[in-house]
């Protein structure tokens, strides 16, 4: 799938729901973030849905009615790296591994880099 920008308002939307453990209803997306006005997050999930930016997850309650819960079918890291391109993931991945101070997170990363370097070399 071809990522595209989004706008602010798609941005705000996709991050609360890139930052919930579980899918969420629009009820549940506005009272996330209250700035937003229910009508808009309504119109932002529609378009959202129509660039395949998010799914509906599941069928929940609000109150005594039935309601979309929605997930991103995105992740924020490809989204992020969408926005990078290709020539900075280098030095992106440069800058974080010099800048953790976490010596457990730093191990992880090498077994992913050496789990990624035999895969390739097959």
């Amino acid at each position: 799938m071809k990522l595209k920008l989004l706008t602010k308002r798609q941005n705000q939307v996709m991050s609360i729901l890139w930052n919930s453990k579980e899918p969420l209803s629009a009820s549940q997306i506005h009272q996330a973030d209250e700035n937003l006005n229910m009508n808009t997050v309504q119109q932002v999930l529609r378009v959202l849905l129509n660039m395949k930016y998010i799914k509906v997850a599941d069928i929940g309650y609000s109150s005594t009615s039935l309601t979309r819960l929605y997930a991103p079918t995105v992740s924020q890291a490809d989204y992020i790296q969408f926005l990078l391109g290709d020539k900075s993931r280098f030095e992106v991945t440069a800058y974080l591994i010099n800048s953790n101070t976490n010596l457990n997170e730093l191990n992880e990363l090498k077994k992913l880099i050496d789990r990624k370097k035999k895969e390739l070399e097959k």
